[in-house]
């Protein structure tokens, strides 16, 4: 394991965290049909974000897993970083927001827990390009966090966003 995060790793984590402590907050002061509206001009619910923010940062975990014991593995399917999928869509205000705070600490413990050897590994995503997971990390990382401006502006559309949203 590397015993020093690199700077852009940590500074994806620190945002992601800030990020997702935000949409926790905002999420807590939600109804449980308020998860289930998508914009109005169709999309997602906040549900999907939610669900979809998890499963990128899980894939993303697992991946990293994938890439330490297999020193051959040099693709990943964009749908193996979590490209357009959602899993289980949380029915409840009390479940998103578990499973929110299991994304955070699941990033917190094992998302900067990357060994030099598999920072400094190439892989290549479709459509996406070719880099070392040290540059791809704070990407997906970054991507996953970046859904939460797209609950919030779901919230924002459908005139249920908390202040301060």
């Amino acid at each position: 394991m590397t015993d020093q995060v690199p700077e852009a790793i940590s500074a994806a984590l620190a945002d992601a965290d800030a990020a997702l402590a935000r949409l926790d907050d905002a999420l807590g002061r939600l109804s449980d049909g308020d998860l289930h509206r998508a914009h109005f001009d169709g999309g997602w619910t906040v549900a999907q974000v939610v669900s979809h923010i998890n499963m990128c940062a899980i894939l993303w975990l697992g991946d990293l897993k994938r890439i330490e014991h297999d020193p051959e593995l040099s693709f990943i399917f964009r749908e193996e970083v979590g490209h357009d999928l959602t899993g289980y869509p949380p029915p409840t205000i009390e479940i998103a927001r578990r499973q929110l705070a299991s994304t955070r600490r699941s990033l917190a413990t094992a998302g900067g827990a990357v060994g030099a050897d598999v920072l400094s590994r190439v892989v290549e995503i479709p459509d996406l390009g070719t880099m070392t997971v040290e540059e791809w990390s704070p990407l997906i990382i970054g991507h996953a966090s970046g859904h939460v401006e797209q609950a919030f502006e779901i919230m924002r559309n459908r005139e249920f966003a908390p202040e301060g949203v």
